[in-house]
C-alpha cells in the first residue's frame, strides 16, 4: 500500500525535482517508509512507500530488465505469485519478490489487456518510455483511489487530490457542490474542483505521444449475459463460502503483522471467522464501542465473536469528544465528506496501527448481498401505490406543509418516484426542493440524472436490483471505500477487502433477487454460507450497521461548535447558503431527527472544507473543531 503521484509532460520545460517532491510530500502519511522519485523527458513518478510485501527490495518506482517500462502503484496484486511464475517461464527476469515488479513486465507481455489478469486492488501509473505513453488504471471495484488533471502542456495524477493541489490552483466545481449536498460525498468522476476528475472504477487512462487521451472501461460485467437465476440457495451458499475463503486466504499476503477489524455484525465476523481456519497464530481483532448510546454500542456482539473465534482482541470507546478532530479528518478527503462514521473510523485505525500495519474488513457486503433495511423498507414503499396517484400526491404535499421531513410524508413523495428516484432519496441528505429552500443555487437535478443514467444500465429489470446496483457503481466506491482509505492511510494503514474479489462479485452479480433480500430477510445466501462458521446469535440477529450517535452527541457540546460554524455571519459571508434556512434547520434539530443530523453535519462539512482547501486565509488541518471560530 503506497501513495502514488506524477506529471506526464505533453510539452513544454521539463518536470522540476522540486514540483514532484511537493507532490509526494503531500500524500507521505500514505507511505512513511519511503520516498521513490523518477524524473525524465517525459514525465516525473513518484511513489510513498508503506512497506507489506517483500519489505526490503520492493522499493519504487519499479521497471523491467531493460528499463524502458516504469511504474509507481498503490494497493496490492493477491496473485502475484501466479503471474510471477507465467512471467519467468516467458524469460523475465525480475529482481524482487514485490508484487509492484510483475507489472511492468505484464505490460510487456500483454499490453493494457494486463489489467483482465490482476487480482488485487490497485491504483497504478505505468510509463513506456519507447512508445511514449502512459497507462494509468484504477481496480474493478475503486477500492483504491486515483485523481488527474489536465492543464495546459501537462496531466498531473496522484493518489490524493492534494498531490495535484500541490503544483497548481483550481476553481470550485459548482455542479459538485449540489451533487454533494444531495449525495453527501463526491461520485466519479466530479471533485469540488473544475479540471480534476477522480478516475471511475474498472477503467484506464492512456495517454499517447502526441497528447491524445483516452478513457474506457475495462471491467463492466452487468453487460455480459445474465445466468444462475435457477440456483438454489444451498448451492448458492456453499459457492460464496468458498469464493470468500479463497479471497480471504490471498489477502492474508503479507510479510507484516496484520488483523482485523470487528463490528461483531454478519460481514466482519465472516472475514474473522475465515481468518482463524486459515491462520496458525490468533486472529488479532478491533472493535469500536460507544460508550454515550447504547444503542449503536455493538461491543457485546464483538466480543461475543472473539470468543468464538479465539481472536486476540481490543476495543476503543468513541466518544463526542473525538468530533474535535473533524478538520483533521476532512483534511485526508480534500473534498467534503458527509459520513461522520469517518470519526470512529479513524479512531479504531489508530489503535489497530499501533499493534499491525494490515486490516482485513467487511466493506462491500451490503451492497454486494442486499445487507441494508431500505432494500426492505423500499418494498412497503411501493405498496403504497394501491393509492390512487392524485391522493398519494395531495398526501405528500400535505405533509411537507405540516411536518417536513417525517418520514412518512418522505415515504408516500417516494412511492410516486421510480426505482432510480428512490434509490436516490433513501440516501440524500436533501432533495431538490430542500436544495432551492437551504441554498442560493437553482438546483438542476444532477444528481437525479446520475442515478437514473446508471440505472439505466442495470442488467435486470427488477426494483430491488436497480437499487442495489445503484449503490455498488455510486455509494460503494466513492463512499464506503473512499471512507476507509482515507482514514486508514490516515495513519499508514491498510485496509483490504475480501468480499470485493471480483471473482465473488460477478458470481454474486448474477445470483436472483431472492437470495439476496426475500420476504423481510436480508442476505439471505449469505447467512446460510456463514452459518457453519459462526454462532447463532451472531447470523440470527438483525442488523444493526455501524452507526455514529450524531444527534445525542450534541448534549456534550458538539452543538456549541457547529453552531458557530455555522452562524448566520458566517453563512451569509460565504454567500451559499440562505441563513435563515440554516438557523431554521439547526433550531429544529432534535436528538432523535435522523434526517436532520445528515443535513446539519453536510452543511457543517461543507463550510469547513471551504475553510480548509478554498478561503484566502485556510484553516489549519490540525485546529479543533471547538477552537474554529
Amino acid at each position: 500500500m503506497c501513495g502514488i503521484a506524477g506529471v506526464i509532460r505533453l510539452h513544454g520545460p521539463e518536470v522540476s525535482e522540486e514540483t514532484i517532491t511537493c507532490m509526494a510530500h503531500s500524500i507521505e502519511h500514505r507511505g512513511p517508509d519511503a520516498i521513490g522519485l523518477r524524473i525524465d523527458e517525459g514525465g516525473a513518478m513518484a511513489n510513498c512507500r508503506l512497506s507489506i510485501i517483500d519489505v526490503e527490495h520492493g522499493q519504487q518506482p519499479a521497471a523491467n530488465e531493460d528499463q524502458s517500462v516504469h511504474v509507481v502503484f498503490n494497493g496490492e496484486i493477491y496473485n502475484h505469485t501466479d503471474l510471477r511464475r507465467e512471467l519467468e517461464a516467458e524469460r523475465h527476469q525480475l529482481a524482487s519478490h514485490s508484487d509492484t515488479e510483475v507489472l511492468p513486465h505484464l505490460y510487456e507481455e500483454h499490453g493494457e489487456q494486463m489489467l483482465a489478469r490482476l487480482n488485487g486492488m490497485f491504483a497504478f501509473a505505468l510509463q513506456d518510455t519507447r512508445s511514449h505513453r502512459w497507462l494509468l488504471a484504477r481496480d474493478r471495484l475503486g477500492i483504491k483511489p486515483l485523481f488527474y488533471a489536465h492543464v495546459d502542456d501537462r496531466i498531473y495524477f496522484g493518489s490524493e487530490i492534494k498531490a495535484i493541489l500541490s503544483d497548481g490552483h483550481f476553481e470550485v466545481d459548482e455542479e459538485a457542490v449540489e451533487l454533494y449536498l444531495s449525495l453527501r460525498y463526491l461520485p466519479a468522476p466530479w471533485t469540488m474542483f473544475k479540471g480534476i476528475r477522480r478516475l471511475p472504477p474498472g477503467k484506464a487512462l492512456i495517454v499517447e505521444a502526441d497528447g491524445q487521451i483516452q478513457e474506457w472501461a475495462y471491467w463492466e460485467p452487468w453487460r455480459s449475459p445474465r445466468s444462475g437465476d435457477d440456483v438454489s440457495v444451498d448451492v448458492a451458499a456453499d459457492q460464496i463460502r468458498e469464493l470468500l475463503s479463497d479471497s480471504v486466504r490471498l489477502r492474508l499476503m503479507s510479510d507484516v503483522p496484520f488483523g482485523a477489524f470487528l463490528s461483531g455484525g454478519l460481514d466482519s465476523s465472516g472475514v474473522v471467522a475465515l481468518m482463524a481456519q486459515h491462520m496458525d497464530e490468533p486472529v488479532q481483532t478491533f472493535s469500536i464501542g460507544f460508550s454515550e448510546e447504547s444503542r449503536v454500542d455493538e461491543t457485546t456482539h464483538a466480543r461475543a465473536v472473539a470468543d468464538h473465534c479465539g481472536t486476540r482482541h481490543r476495543e476503543v470507546d468513541c466518544t463526542a469528544e473525538r468530533v474535535d478532530l473533524l478538520p483533521k479528518l476532512l483534511h485526508h478527503f480534500d473534498e467534503p465528506f458527509a459520513d461522520p462514521i469517518i470519526v470512529p473510523t479513524h479512531q479504531v485505525s489508530e489503535l489497530a496501527r499501533k499493534h499491525v500495519k494490515v486490516v482485513l474488513t467487511g466493506e462491500g457486503a451490503d451492497e454486494l448481498f442486499g445487507g441494508y433495511t431500505r432494500y426492505v423498507r423500499d418494498r412497503s414503499i411501493q405498496r403504497m401505490r394501491i393509492l390512487p396517484a392524485p391522493l398519494r400526491l395531495a398526501l405528500a404535499a400535505a405533509g411537507r406543509q405540516a411536518a417536513p421531513g417525517h418520514s412518512l410524508t418522505r415515504a408516500m413523495a417516494m412511492s410516486a418516484q421510480s426505482a432510480p428516484g428512490r434509490a436516490l432519496s433513501w440516501v440524500s441528505a436533501f432533495e431538490d426542493d430542500e436544495l432551492a429552500t437551504v441554498t442560493s443555487m437553482s438546483p438542476t437535478g444532477a444528481a437525479r440524472r446520475l442515478y437514473e443514467q446508471i440505472a439505466a444500465e442495470s442488467p435486470a429489470g427488477n426494483d430491488l436490483e436497480t437499487l442495489m446496483f445503484c449503490e455498488q457503481r455510486l455509494r460503494l466506491p466513492d463512499c464506503m471505500l473512499a471512507r476507509t482509505d482515507r482514514m486508514t492511510m490516515a495513519v499508514s494503514l491498510e485496509g483490504r477487502t475480501p468480499f470485493l474479489d471480483h471473482r465473488l462479485v460477478e458470481y454474486v452479480m448474477w445470483l436472483p433477487h431472492r437470495l439476496k433480500v426475500n420476504r423481510g430477510e436480508e442476505k439471505v445466501a449469505l447467512k446460510r454460507a456463514l452459518a457453519p462458521l459462526l454462532p447463532d446469535s451472531t447470523t440470527q440477529r438483525r442488523k444493526q450497521g455501524l452507526a455514529v450517535p450524531f444527534a445525542q452527541w450534541a448534549r456534550y457540546g458538539v452543538e456549541t461548535s457547529i453552531r458557530r460554524v455555522l452562524a448566520p455571519k458566517a453563512v451569509e459571508a460565504r454567500g451559499l447558503l440562505q441563513p435563515h434556512a440554516v438557523a431554521g434547520l439547526l433550531d429544529h434539530w432534535g436528538a432523535h431527527a435522523s434526517r436532520q443530523s445528515q443535513q446539519v453535519w453536510s452543511l457543517l462539512c461543507l463550510e469547513l472544507w471551504f475553510r480548509l482547501n478554498v478561503d484566502n486565509v485556510r484553516l489549519p488541518a490540525d485546529t479543533p473543531l471547538s477552537q474554529v471560530g
